[in-house]
């Protein structure tokens, strides 16, 4: 059996344009605040650089979408749709918590952490040989029981394959985190 080099699913998918308001097969994201009656702001080429500093800076994570009218790969998954639910979810909510739970359990167990998943915050998706999930969300510390912000980004292919590359605490926010309860002992 021929083993594959699997490192691509860590990188950063470079944001492109997929349409301009004025192709022919151009259809609004319901994320998409302006249309195409909305006078340009920016050209499609100030757009593609503005969301190619927006997925460098975050690794995809933080992506103001207010910006475009042009679509590119990076798309916002609205947590009240039903585009990937599957038979157990109700919203894509609903998966994208499940997605996001396995994710936390499967780090909870490498870093014997408790970290407790509290709800979906947002999350952005591309395509990427499945769809790549980039999930924001909230977990509880059980070191000070503090709400934090997390990561986490899973490859799913519906029911061929789910990875979790990686579940991390949201980066750069002057938060501390532990992860496992204090100690606390009795004083005499």
């Amino acid at each position: 059996m021929c083993e594959f080099d699997r490192s691509w699913v860590k990188w950063v998918e470079p944001a492109f344009l997929l349409w301009k308001p004025e192709d022919p097969d151009y259809e609004r994201p319901p994320y998409m605040t302006r249309t195409r009656k909305d006078k340009p702001r920016y050209s499609p080429e100030k757009e593609l650089a503005i969301m190619t500093k927006q997925v460098n800076a975050s690794d995809g994570f933080d992506i103001n979408y207010s910006y475009f009218r042009c679509i590119f790969n990076y798309h916002r998954a609205m947590l009240d749709g039903h585009n990937f639910t599957g038979d157990s979810e109700t919203t894509d909510e609903d998966f994208l918590k499940r997605l996001a739970l396995g994710s936390l359990e499967d780090r909870n167990a490498k870093d014997g952490t408790e970290y407790e998943f509290v709800k979906i915050v947002k999350a952005n998706f591309h395509f990427a040989g499945a769809f790549m999930f980039l999930i924001t969300f909230e977990v509880k510390d059980p070191y000070d029981d503090k709400i934090k912000p997390f990561q986490a980004r899973v490859l799913h292919a519906g029911n061929v394959v789910t990875e979790y590359v990686f579940c991390r605490p949201k980066p750069n926010q002057g938060v501390e985190y532990i992860g496992i309860k204090k100690d606390v002992k009795k004083q005499k």
